[in-house]
C-alpha cells in the first residue's frame, strides 16, 4: 500500500489489468471520485464478467477498491469466494460493523493496513486502505 501511481499501474499491468480512466467520475462512493480506474477486460461489454479496480492516491492516503462484477458469461462468485476464504484464513480476526451506506461490513487489519469486505447493490467489493476508513468511506461515526 505504499505505492506511487506509476508503481500501482506497473503492478496491475503485470497482472493483466489495463488503465481505463485516469479520472473516473462514476464511483459509487464519493471518496473514490476522480480515482484511477483499471479493469481486467479491455472489451467493455455487459456480457462479460470482470474485476474493476479503483485506485486513489492522495498524498500519504491510499485506497484501492476492487469490485467483482458478473456478466451473463462469467460469475464473480468463484473469484470472490476464493479471495474471501483466503482473507479469512490469513487474517483470522474478522470483525463486522454496521454502515449506514452498506449495511454489514466485514473488516480485517494487519500491519496498519485495513481490509473491508461488503456489497454495493449486490456486487461484492473489497477495499484496502493504509488508514481507517470507517467514517470517510462508510459513514460510521
Amino acid at each position: 500500500m505504499s505505492y506511487s501511481r506509476t508503481t500501482t499501474t506497473d503492478e496491475l499491468t503485470k497482472k493483466h489489468f489495463s488503465l481505463i480512466d485516469r479520472n473516473f467520475q462514476k464511483a459509487e462512493n464519493a471518496l473514490m471520485q476522480g480515482s484511477t480506474y483499471y479493469s481486467n477486460q479491455t472489451d467493455r461489454t455487459k456480457d462479460i464478467g470482470e474485476i474493476m479496480v479503483l485506485s486513489k492516491i492522495d498524498g500519504s492516503k491510499q485506497i484501492a477498491e476492487v469490485s467483482f462484477i458478473s456478466g451473463s458469461k462469467n460469475s464473480y462468485s468463484d473469484n470472490f469466494d476464493d479471495v474471501y476464504k483466503q482473507m479469512v484464513n490469513f487474517f483470522k480476526d474478522e470483525r463486522t460493523f454496521k454502515s449506514p451506506k452498506y449495511n454489514d461490513v466485514n473488516y480485517f487489519n494487519k500491519d496498519k493496513v485495513y481490509y473491508y469486505v461488503f456489497k454495493v447493490k449486490g456486487t461484492p467489493t473489497i477495499v484496502v486502505s493504509n488508514y481507517k476508513l470507517d467514517e470517510d468511506y462508510f459513514g460510521k461515526k
